[in-house]
């Protein structure tokens, strides 16, 4: 497997999971239009994030990505709720891929939802990274582009671009 990382900077566990989620609100995020910081369910997660764990060290960096939280070997997202768990996952997929490229091995994961009591493990497979290098190079054509086409989904209606998107001045 070649590494495409190298060609492809700043691209953070949730830019990530934004490229599998949606490509438009990918290049946006990616070109600094951000327009979650006013959004009331980001500004929930977010609470969220804080108030739990809070013995935990938070907010851990490592080259672009950044880890809720990382104890005996485990990385732990925490989220709001269950309701796209599978971009969540992807998420954290792609952070024990980022590790392990770093020369971390046996790194696992949880993905946590506290106000749920929900958890889910997480490990890598050889599937899984096969897809993260294929959707890095999807990442990687989307971002040279010009912004991706508007394409209505299920997810829209909450996401924090959805007036951007969809409503006209």
């Amino acid at each position: 497997m070649k590494n495409i990382m190298t060609n492809i900077a700043n691209i953070g566990g949730l830019a990530f999971s934004y490229s599998v989620l949606c490509p438009r609100k990918l290049w946006l995020y990616q070109n600094n239009i951000n327009l979650e910081e006013g959004n009331e369910d980001v500004k929930i997660g977010k609470n969220i994030e804080q108030n739990y764990y809070k013995q935990e060290e938070k907010g851990i960096q490592i080259d672009g990505i950044n880890i809720d939280y990382l104890k005996n070997g485990i990385i732990y997202e925490i989220k709001k709720s269950s309701h796209s768990k599978e971009f969540a996952l992807q998420q954290i997929k792609y952070y024990l891929y980022t590790l392990e490229q770093k020369g971390m091995k046996d790194v696992k994961g949880i993905l946590k939802v506290p106000t749920e009591r929900y958890q889910e493990y997480v490990e890598l497979s050889l599937e899984d990274r096969l897809f993260i290098q294929n959707q890095l190079e999807k990442i990687e054509e989307i971002l040279k582009k010009d912004l991706p086409k508007l394409e209505r989904k299920k997810i829209c209606n909450k996401c924090a671009y959805y007036e951007f998107c969809f409503i006209e001045e």
